[in-house]
């Protein structure tokens, strides 16, 4: 959302000929946040009389008008109104025409088709001029005081200037030409030995050694003027130190004190003295409050110096930029009920009593969480006194340093770590539940055969036994998803058109949400391609529908839209996990009842759920990150009370070619034949699964060989009297994985075909070739989904790693 550079309205002159596109923009403008105003008009008479008239703060213009046109307002803008940004917002910008729009004056242009542009380009463009009056004013300020300077050094008699470490001159008044007859500009780059002679640079050569190592010398010398006669001269000299120590230069300041010395020795000797000591305390005076000036300015830390009943005497750049003012506008104020802390309830309270305490002599730090003009921010606030020589509490120093940016990288940091030990958790659990509800699954699909063959006198046994079943996938189903939140369920990533995927999916969403909810879809018309699950793409935006229609018991709008986003640098500021790139964007919004903030810091946790007790597991929004996420994207969340709630998935965008439209594959039903002598190795460490596994396929009419774990496996591989078609292999086993057998055995035997199984496959992103080539038959599986998938294999029908046989 883009943020107004000032908490005044945005006052806008819209030149557009068209209401409806006028209308569009403003509300565009307003679900963006940005206060406004404007002034519509579509004419050069009209926009001449508006800008005489108004001051605005942005102008908007079409490039097509009846009987004028965007360059002609362009030209009009420059010439009545240079100061003020100029925009185009047209349907019919084509990109020559907006660089030659930049090229003449206009500060952007927004297409039509794309207004949601628009609010960060007003709010950048208001910045841009903001910033450019600023450098103006600086560079006035600039000219003045070098104008100052030099009209002060001129006047004066004695000659000033500045020289390098080189001894060669950067600067010199007008007083040099009365005495050397050279102008300031001839002296430029001159060495002093050219212009004092090389004699006297001799003389005085000891001297400027000692300024050279960070002395101030002060000397008297003979030097011959343009006129050939010999003056008296006292020179000062002072070195400008870096702020490491070394000397960059020194001002030399030359006095004609020969009627001085003439007129009476002592009283010169006395006022030479008493001169140079002042002219080093000044000289020093200014330097140092040169230099706490430049470093008050430069500093990162939000530095304010105040009076002892805390009003502003001054404030440096750093601070100022957080409340989008000049020190004009806050100079003498009250400093706890500044623009800094007036927004944020109870702050002044806190800061007028550290400001007291400070007056008294004792300093303090605070945590503070600000709501600026720029944002919601958080610093670390320091509250001091300042001393005079005799300790003294002359005036109250506050400054403060910026930890947002930390506390968010703490606080994603948190967030990561509770989710990733409630991934790891909920991945163990499902690893041991599938392998459960694969002996259930199996048993009692083998249980409903037997019954199948009794007829009439099974009775109502099939029934049960087939509802058992259906029980049985509901929690396989329940398992699939905590896969998804632990990022451990195995994806079949393909090139996805995001328009097309969530096209197709409005019947059934609408179907789902009932007839109170009125259904949005907004599709952009170039969208990038994305490589993910589209079964578990569609899972997702079906969870989020159907959470949304829940938020929405009385009924409202869904809008699912679908765009393109491209994240800089400061997005990913405000979201570490989200590094910035090109990305395709689904986004969700529903106009329900909204969440509250604590439910937000726990809303992807599992099993968590504001709903009542029946109405969901509280897995729909882990299941959604947990896809996102392994699919290399993020989820960001936007929800306020009262208002709605709007999630936004984020896939990288891929290079691959988008999908063309086509017939869906189709799958028969499988069937239970075998390959004639065919041999089956299974290896599970699990004994139930096992036992129903051998027992199966042997029931299917296969040969079986078996084995507890990988070692014992590859011992049978191993033997020479043995012959083995097929290895089916669970993944996760204690000692040697499934990937590592799968490896073992294909080394020794390149011919033989394997086959996966697992409820969990762990380390599935280093499974290597192996991973990527062989088949996953996920677990829970039935009988018939065994047999179909051992024939598949023996057949070299797999299908890819992280698919699930049917």
């Amino acid at each position: 959302m883009a943020d107004a550079p000032t908490g005044a309205s945005i006052r806008i002159l819209m030149v557009e000929d068209n209401a409806l596109d006028a209308e569009l923009i403003a509300l565009q403008l307003t679900r963006a946040g940005l206060p406004f105003t404007f002034e519509r008009t579509w004419s050069h008479e009209g926009m001449l009389a508006a800008l005489r008239a108004n001051a605005f703060d942005v102008i908007l213009a079409d490039h097509v008008l009846p009987g004028f046109d965007g360059d002609a307002a362009l030209t009009l803008a420059s010439e009545v109104a240079p100061q003020v940004p100029f925009i185009f917002v047209s349907g019919t910008l084509t990109e020559e025409l907006a660089v030659q729009a930049l090229k003449r004056g206009a500060r952007d242009y927004v297409v039509k088709a794309r207004l949601q542009r628009l609010p960060d380009a007003i709010v950048r463009a208001i910045s841009e001029a903001d910033e450019r009056r600023k450098l103006q004013r600086v560079q006035t300020e600039l000219r003045g005081s070098d104008q100052r300077l030099r009209l002060i050094t001129d006047s004066l008699p004695a000659l000033i200037a500045y020289l390098g470490h080189d001894h060669r001159y950067r600067f010199a008044n007008q007083a040099y030409f009365e005495w050397h007859g050279l102008a300031p500009d001839e002296l430029i780059g001159m060495h002093t030995r050219d212009v004092v002679g090389e004699e006297t640079f001799a003389q005085i050569q000891t001297h400027l050694d000692k300024v050279l190592q960070g002395e101030r010398v002060s000397f008297e010398t003979l030097s011959g003027r343009r006129s050939g006669t010999l003056r008296h001269a006292q020179i000062d000299c002072v070195p400008e130190l870096a702020e490491d120590g070394t000397v960059l230069g020194y001002y030399a300041m030359a006095r004609d004190i020969s009627e001085l010395k003439q007129a009476q020795a002592l009283l010169k000797a006395s006022n030479e003295s008493l001169e140079r000591q002042v002219n080093e305390r000044t000289s020093a005076l200014h330097r140092s409050e040169s230099r706490l000036q430049a470093l008050f300015e430069s500093s990162f830390q939000h530095q304010n110096l105040l009076t002892l009943d805390g009003h502003i005497i001054d404030t440096n750049s750093a601070s100022l930029a957080a409340i989008l003012a000049t020190k004009a506008d806050v100079r003498g104020a009250l400093y706890c009920e500044s623009a800094w802390f007036a927004d944020t309830e109870g702050v002044p309270a806190i800061v007028c009593a550290a400001v007291l305490e400070a007056a008294g002599g004792s300093a303090s730090r605070h945590e503070l969480e600000l709501r600026l003009p720029t944002g919601k921010r958080a610093f670390e606030f320091s509250f001091r006194p300042l001393l005079d020589h005799q300790g003294n509490v002359t005036a109250v120093v506050s400054e403060a340093v910026e930890t947002t940016a930390r506390r968010q990288a703490e606080e994603a940091l948190r967030q990561s770590q509770k989710i990733e030990a409630v991934g790891q958790l909920t991945g163990g659990i499902a690893h041991d539940f599938n392998n459960i509800l694969t002996v259930i699954a199996g048993n009692v699909e083998y249980a409903m055969m037997l019954t199948e063959r009794l007829g009439d006198a099974a009775g109502n046994s099939s029934r049960a036994l087939d509802n058992a079943l259906k029980g049985v996938m509901r929690a396989a189903n329940v398992t699939q998803r905590l896969l998804a939140f632990s990022r451990r369920q195995p994806l079949k990533s393909q090139p996805v058109d995001l328009n097309e995927q969530v096209r197709d999916m409005q019947d059934m969403l609408q179907r789902a949400l009932g007839e109170l909810v009125q259904l949005e879809m907004v599709h952009s018309p170039d969208i990038w391609c994305v490589e993910v699950d589209t079964s578990q793409l569609e899972a997702s935006v079906l969870n989020l529908a159907v959470n949304a229609r829940d938020a929405m018991a009385e009924g409202g709008r869904l809008i699912i839209e679908v765009d393109n986003a491209h994240l800089d640098a400061d997005f990913s500021a405000h979201n570490p996990d989200v590094p910035p790139g090109h990305y395709a964007m689904l986004r969700v919004s529903d106009t329900g009842h909204g969440m509250s903030a604590e439910t937000m810091t726990r809303v992807f946790e599992p099993f968590f759920t504001t709903k009542e007790v029946g109405r969901g597991t509280g897995l729909g929004l882990s299941m959604v990150y947990g896809f996102a996420k392994q699919s290399g994207g993020h989820v960001l969340v936007d929800s306020t009370e009262g208002v709605g709630t709007t999630i936004t998935l984020l896939f990288p965008r891929s290079a691959a070619e988008l999908p063309q439209a086509g017939k869906a594959e189709t799958r028969g039903l499988a069937g239970y034949d075998m390959q004639d002598e065919a041999t089956v190795l299974v290896a599970e460490d699990n004994d139930d699964v096992r036992a129903y596994t051998v027992e199966t396929l042997r029931q299917l009419g296969y040969r079986v060989l078996e084995a507890h774990d990988g070692p014992s496996a590859m011992r049978l591989l191993e033997r020479t009297d043995v012959s083995v078609d097929l290895l089916f292999s669970d993944i996760v086993m204690p000692g040697m994985s499934g990937w590592e057998l799968a490896r073992r055995a294909l080394a020794h035997k390149p011919g033989l075909r394997v086959l996966f199984t697992s409820g969990y496959p762990r380390d599935i992103d280093a499974s290597g070739e192996v991973g990527r080539n062989i088949a996953i038959l996920a677990k829970p599986f039935t009988r018939s989904d065994l047999a179909r998938s051992i024939r598949g294999s023996l057949r070299e029908e797999g299908t890819p790693q992280g698919s699930a046989a049917p």
